[in-house]
């Protein structure tokens, strides 16, 4: 489903590329918007139905095909000797296996360094104390901390569970850091893009599109870590789950948007969603997090190619 939706939102970036290219000016009546400012997000999400109705068949058809069979497994001479000896499952089996996977555990938990997370936390707890006096807008600050809310619980209740290392606790306090600043001042009204926007003499300002690149750029190694560890994917293969991964919760997150901002407070949907008046808005905001995180993994394998080197050198 997350590659679906990944695809879903990688398919909504090339149609909005394309229209701008073949009918600039008519991109939202060339791509049957409609006048529907959440077309993108729509097509998303009746790609996510899609693949969530099909999910639902496989599983269906796959009960409906299991049936109980009792056959009669032919046992050899030597495993009826076994099993009479009592020698039988003294090879490596799973009970060696699990212990194999507990030292594995034991060994990431005990690398962790004792005292970076509580004094990184507490450094960030006080940045964030300090953002929260006197926002410029309430509303909309609460609105945007709905989503650190959920990021700090979910690490706070599978910490013990599940322990990324100390770098990738680094990148989410960053981004985490980032999106304070954004929740601070709104997303269009952020300082530091009015800075970059006069520097860089663009239209408009740029923050949000900062945080979604940082997304991408700075989330792929704690997302790649998850898989490696958690989903035990291979080295190679976590790297690109892990961008297709981000460019799925890229695509989700503009969803959980458009629903926020039509249901919970349909009076702060521009400021919260911070479009600025750019019709493409959602593509141009999962480009960024696409793009960061091709970039992000691109440089883990380049530097892997390096040390794999010098190592042979």
């Amino acid at each position: 489903m997350a590659i679906i939706l990944a695809v879903s939102g990688c398919f909504e970036i090339i149609e909005s590329i394309v229209a701008e290219i073949v009918a600039p000016g008519k991109g939202v009546r060339w791509l049957g918007g409609q006048g529907d400012e959440w077309d993108a997000q729509n097509d998303m999400v009746s790609a996510l139905v899609g693949s969530l109705l099909m999910v639902g068949v496989v599983a269906l058809l796959q009960r409906t095909e299991a049936r109980p069979r009792f056959h009669s497994v032919p046992v050899s001479t030597a495993g009826r000797d076994a099993r009479a000896s009592g020698s039988e499952g003294t090879g490596v089996g799973w009970g060696e296996e699990d212990a194999e996977r507990n030292t594995f555990a034991h060994s990431n938990a005990r690398d962790i360094a004792k005292h970076f997370l509580p004094i990184a936390v507490v450094c960030y707890v006080a940045f964030w104390i300090a953002l929260a006096i006197h926002p410029l807008d309430r509303s909309d600050w609460l609105l945007e901390n709905l989503l650190i809310f959920i990021s700090v619980s979910l690490l706070a209740f599978t910490y013990r569970k599940f322990r990324f290392s100390n770098f990738s606790y680094s990148l989410i306090l960053i981004f985490l850091a980032f999106h304070t600043i954004g929740a601070h001042y709104t997303y269009a009204k952020v300082p530091a893009g009015f800075w970059l926007q006069n520097w860089l003499h663009l239209n408009r300002n740029h923050y949000d599109r900062v945080i979604h690149f940082s997304f991408g750029f700075l989330l792929l190694y704690p997302m790649r870590e998850l898989l490696e560890r958690s989903a035990r994917a291979q080295p190679q293969w976590a790297l690109w789950l892990a961008v297709a991964a981000l460019a799925a919760l890229s695509s989700f997150f503009e969803i959980i948007e458009a629903v926020i901002a039509q249901i919970v407070a349909p009076d702060l949907g521009a400021a919260y969603l911070g479009t600025q008046g750019d019709i493409w808005d959602a593509q141009k905001d999962m480009a960024a997090a696409f793009v960061g995180a091709v970039m992000t993994a691109l440089a883990l394998v380049l530097l892997h190619r390096t040390s794999a080197k010098r190592r042979v050198g």
